[in-house]
């Protein structure tokens, strides 16, 4: 996915919220992954550049970093929670055996959002799209 890493200093400013070195660590974490780490995954990489970060506080800036909307939070297969760094739409390619999430660009997906919003009464405030189905990887190996 080319989306462009957003000026997370300003996103936090102007939604009220301090850009502390931990948040900056925690999310520089998500986007550097390439992928949709776990929570262990982020601690891990985050401790490298900060060694004070602690998972309690993990936890507690993803849980921030959902809820205003800066990154998207999604279960994996085993039922722990994985994170996207891109909250643009897109459709999050899941294999049902290896677990690896792929982000894959759809332009008709704003279409579809569009012609719920028209054609019912519900207000779309966000969506989640998962395709599920067996990787390119796990399909050269069987």
């Amino acid at each position: 996915m080319t989306a462009a890493k957003p000026d997370i200093t300003l996103e936090l400013h102007s939604r009220g919220y301090r850009a502390t070195p931990q948040r900056l660590s925690i999310y520089d974490a998500i986007w550097n992954a390439g992928d949709h780490p776990t929570v262990a995954q982020i601690h891990e990489c985050a401790v490298k550049r900060d060694p004070t970060i602690s998972l309690a506080t993990v936890y507690k800036t993803l849980q921030l970093l959902t809820n205003i909307g800066l990154i998207r939070e999604m279960a994996s297969r085993d039922d722990s929670m994985r994170y996207d760094s891109v909250v643009d739409s897109h459709i999050n390619l899941v294999c049902s055996k290896c677990g690896e999430v792929e982000d894959f660009e759809c332009d008709k997906i704003e279409s579809i959002v569009a012609a719920i919003s028209s054609q019912t009464n519900f207000l779309v405030s966000s969506q989640s799209f998962e395709v599920y189905g067996v990787c390119s990887k796990c399909r050269a190996s069987t």
